[in-house]
């Protein structure tokens, strides 16, 4: 089945395209007057339309595992257009409804987890879940808790601390230098198996972690940030025995476990939550595109209330959830002095 745009002059559109668009991960030296950009005119369901009107199944959810629920769903359209009208936008400073009404719907779905973080990208929402464990470090250990262990192979985001977490040397090529405190850990692709023994293949390539944690001395690791299911580095299940070995890992050393569950999240591998399919308990779970399919700009950074509850003090008025350092009660009192000691017209 084609489909044809009658409202719009496609030929102008493509060039303009060619003349003013700057594509994502795109080679535009091959754009001629032979070759022009591709241009999605139209999508229904699992399908989309190209400007020539030629029909394509949109195998990969909007080229990146976006759009879960398919295209031109009315009824998730007329409750966003409904909402924008009712109210846009506010910060996350204070709730709204829609956001309150979604995060409980969502934490009943996540048994053990129990606050929601809002953002608007995956790679927001990783980097998220990377300030607090940073933070997590300043607050309780001197700032020393501080790396965040990866995988190799896994992806999660792109900008440039997102890229410092990246198992894919190609998205990395030419960006550094990136966010110092991120280690490499080996992959668990078995198909690539880094031994001559594939025996017990997933315990080893998860003590291949601990390796490497005791390595770096287990007082400096603060999390490990993996995906359940690795996606864009091959789509790889994990082996049998490696999410418990890992989970025992992690409360051995006491290290936070972040799973990215940007692609395998909200139903794509048959249950809300990939990490589900192998009973683990995470402290941090991130996820994006099929939160909202699309069809708005929707991240989430959930937590248990264990976490939570470390950034709550009855001393530090400021230890809230940020991006800078907490400050010592120290540099407080200091600026407690300063503030009193001002002439009265310089206000408070």
């Amino acid at each position: 089945m084609n489909y044809s745009v009658t409202d719009v002059d496609i030929e102008k559109l493509v060039e303009t395209d060619r003349e003013r668009l700057w594509h994502h991960l795109t080679p535009h030296k091959g754009y001629s007057e032979d070759k022009d950009p591709l241009v999605i005119t139209r999508g229904e369901g699992l399908r989309v339309w190209n400007q020539a009107g030629k029909e394509h199944i949109d195998a990969v959810s909007g080229a990146v595992w976006t759009v879960n629920v398919g295209y031109g769903r009315e009824r998730i359209a007329n409750a966003v257009r409904d909402q924008l009208v009712d109210m846009c936008y506010f910060a996350g400073s204070a709730g709204t409804i829609p956001g309150i009404r979604f995060a409980e719907k969502l934490i009943e779905k996540m048994p053990g987890m129990s606050r929601v973080y809002y953002s608007n990208s995956g790679s927001e929402a990783n980097e998220k879940g990377y300030k607090m464990v940073r933070q997590i470090s300043a607050m309780k250990h001197d700032g020393k808790k501080h790396k965040i262990l990866y995988r190799e192979r896994d992806y999660h985001g792109t900008t440039i601390t997102a890229l410092s977490s990246s198992g894919h040397n190609e998205r990395k090529a030419q960006y550094g230098p990136f966010t110092p405190g991120f280690v490499e850990v080996p992959h668990c692709c078995e198909y690539r198996c880094q031994y001559d023994d594939t025996t017990d293949y997933g315990v080893k390539a998860a003590r291949e972690i601990e390796t490497i944690i005791q390595r770096e001395g287990p007082d400096t690791v603060g999390s490990i940030v993996l995906e359940p299911i690795t996606a864009g580095g091959g789509v790889i299940t994990p082996p049998e025995g490696y999410w418990e070995s890992v989970q025992e890992i992690c409360t051995k050393y006491g290290i936070l476990l972040h799973l990215d569950e940007v692609v395998c999240g909200v139903g794509r591998t048959g249950k809300w939550f990939g990490y589900q399919h192998y009973g683990i308990k995470p402290d941090i779970v991130t996820m994006a595109k099929g939160v909202a399919s699309g069809y708005a700009a929707i991240s989430c950074t959930v937590t248990t209330e264990a976490v939570f509850d470390l950034f709550k003090s009855e001393e530090d008025p400021m230890g809230y959830f940020r991006a800078p350092r907490s400050p010592s009660r120290r540099s407080w009192r200091l600026r407690k002095r300063i503030r009193s000691a001002r002439p009265c017209w310089q206000g408070s």
